[in-house]
């Protein structure tokens, strides 16, 4: 097949698969949903900048002051916030099939739980924090 005859279905199936994935056309982080679509679509996609991008100011703290800790212990290498997130190292250990937005936290409007369920019926919740006119997600820390 030519190059002429694939690029149409290569584009295609491009736009097929950010729409179904939710970061076609909208704005990022438009609303819980979208927020952790994007975080996934990133993640499958192994880009780490998208990814640390889509985390909420909670998680991004935590992952400065690791950066801080590794700094005074005389770390050779300038390490950037992205180089600690990891992605695409081992697939995921299921699809998500479905995201809905479950409740606003507190009955606050900057804050929401997002519920990602697979076919099997696997379910994780998911935190979800309004950054500006962006939703952002929130990474369980220990």
């Amino acid at each position: 097949m030519s190059l002429r005859r694939l690029l149409p279905s290569l584009v295609a199936a491009v736009v097929a698969s950010a729409a179904s994935h939710g970061c076609g056309g909208g704005e990022p982080g438009a609303s819980p949903e979208a927020a952790v679509r994007q975080l996934i679509a990133a993640a499958r996609a192994g880009d780490r900048v998208a990814v640390y991008n889509r985390l909420g100011p909670r998680t991004r703290g935590r992952i400065d002051e690791i950066l801080a800790s590794s700094r005074k212990s005389g770390g050779t290498r300038l390490l950037q916030p992205e180089d600690l997130v990891t992605v695409g190292w081992v697939p995921p250990a299921w699809e998500a099939s479905s995201i809905r937005e479950l409740r606003r936290q507190n009955d606050s409007l900057d804050a929401a739980e997002v519920e990602v369920a697979s076919a099997a019926g696997d379910r994780q919740t998911v935190v979800t924090v309004r950054e500006g006119r962006r939703w952002m997600v929130e990474l369980p820390l220990r």
